[in-house]
């Protein structure tokens, strides 16, 4: 039986034909551990756990591998939470909270000032409801990747970016991807290189 997937790069519905005749291998974002997560977060999740069991009704094995981002946030969520405070600053604050009231039980996060034992509770908590819900990746221990567990694949591949032009380091010392240096950049969104505006993504200076 013929499965069709919409294409958002081309704007249609297209056959689904995999690179591996009987064999589709998967990616899907994880969460970013510095909180609970909340049914809206499992929306995703559970999405994608469909697509994974629709595969696998319809015969093929399915290698699918989710990322747990644990620690290392980016520059610019440290205002993501509404009031410009770094999120596992935010965190470290709530648990000391929780743990001087009793909602926390004792030994949960031994030390609330590490953002490691933080990343490791929640990433915990979050195993443990997606796997009451049912969501298959959540057992599969080996296919869970830790941001923190991966950094010098991530520096590999920043360094080949930068040496083939697609990525600079700029003045602040931070890399920023050459959007220039992409044709097709932008085919995705439906924006064009002269539609974006150099730094859009940093903060907003008022003054």
């Amino acid at each position: 039986m013929d499965i069709r997937f919409y294409n958002t790069l081309t704007n249609q519905t297209e056959l689904f034909t995999p690179v591996e005749t009987d064999c589709v291998r998967m990616y899907s974002c994880g969460p970013t551990v510095y909180d609970f997560a909340h049914i809206g977060n499992f929306r995703s999740f559970l999405f994608a756990d469909l697509i994974r069991r629709s595969l696998e009704f319809f015969g093929y094995t399915v290698h699918h591998v989710m990322n747990i981002t644990d620690v290392g946030h980016m520059t610019d969520d440290a205002n993501a939470d509404g009031a410009g405070e770094d999120k596992m600053a935010a965190a470290a604050k709530r648990v000391k909270e929780d743990k001087k009231s009793g909602k926390l039980p004792e030994g949960v996060v031994g030390n609330p000032d590490d953002p490691y034992q933080i990343a490791d509770s929640y990433t915990r908590a979050f195993l443990e409801d997606a796997k009451l819900l049912g969501v298959k990746v959540a057992s599969e221990p080996d296919n869970i990747l830790k941001a923190t567990e991966n950094i010098d694949t991530m520096q590999e591949m920043i360094g080949q970016l930068i040496r083939n032009g697609h990525a600079y380091v700029g003045a602040d010392g931070v890399v920023y991807y050459s959007v220039e240096s992409f044709a097709d950049y932008g085919k995705l969104s439906g924006n064009t290189l002269d539609q974006l505006q150099t730094g859009a993504g940093g903060r907003i200076n008022d003054s």
